[in-house]
């Protein structure tokens, strides 16, 4: 097991991240997700949405142990009401780093950073082994459904079937189904606060 110590978490806007850091990246998603390896071989964006920014833990080398990308999601409910959200991705440490907090760390980064952008809500899918761990970090789970969509017609197909969220203010999660879309199905800055 690796000592988390000497573990720096930084949380770089996409702008920040030039094409060796992307490559750098990209391989150490591949190691963490290996069925994705079609998609990361050439970008880290999974269904088209390139992330807002990325926090990512690494060693004194320089070396990525671990990461979450956050991307810009609309989500819409059946009243027509719409949020732009935050939507975590790629949430991973890499195995000598896990059960020492780092995760815990790079998720709590990524709701600060998401709060000073302005979005009101955190989402993202989780498999169910992994439900317990985000429980016990404050998200939870919808109690009415939260569909991913390529388009109105199309729902995603998602290997995470649990939605989790987080409340980002006093707003609390809308009732009734929730649809999650990319943010050019719905204009993205419906539901978010202006920043300065």
């Amino acid at each position: 097991m690796s000592s988390v110590n000497n573990v720096a978490v930084r949380i770089l806007p996409e702008a920040q991240i030039d094409a060796s850091l992307d490559a750098k990246l990209r391989a150490y998603l591949i190691e963490l997700f290996p069925n994705w390896d079609s998609i990361f071989r050439t970008r880290r964006a999974w269904h088209e949405a390139t992330p807002v920014f990325t926090v990512l833990a690494t060693d004194a080398s320089e070396n990525v142990v671990g990461h979450v990308a956050v991307v810009e999601r609309a989500i819409s409910t059946e009243w027509n009401v719409r949020y732009a959200a935050a939507s975590f991705q790629g949430v991973s440490v890499l195995p000598p780093y896990r059960r020492q907090g780092l995760a815990s760390r790079l998720l709590d980064a990524a709701l600060d950073e998401s709060r000073r952008l302005g979005y009101q809500f955190a989402i993202l899918f989780c498999r169910e082994p992994l439900v317990k761990f985000y429980e016990r970090n404050g998200w939870k789970l919808p109690y009415d459904p939260m569909i991913m969509w390529r388009d109105r017609e199309l729902p995603v197909h998602m290997q995470s079937d649990y939605p989790m969220y987080r409340e980002l203010t006093s707003q609390p999660i809308p009732e009734g189904q929730l649809d999650v879309h990319n943010p050019f199905d719905y204009p993205a800055s419906l539901g978010k606060k202006e920043t300065s």
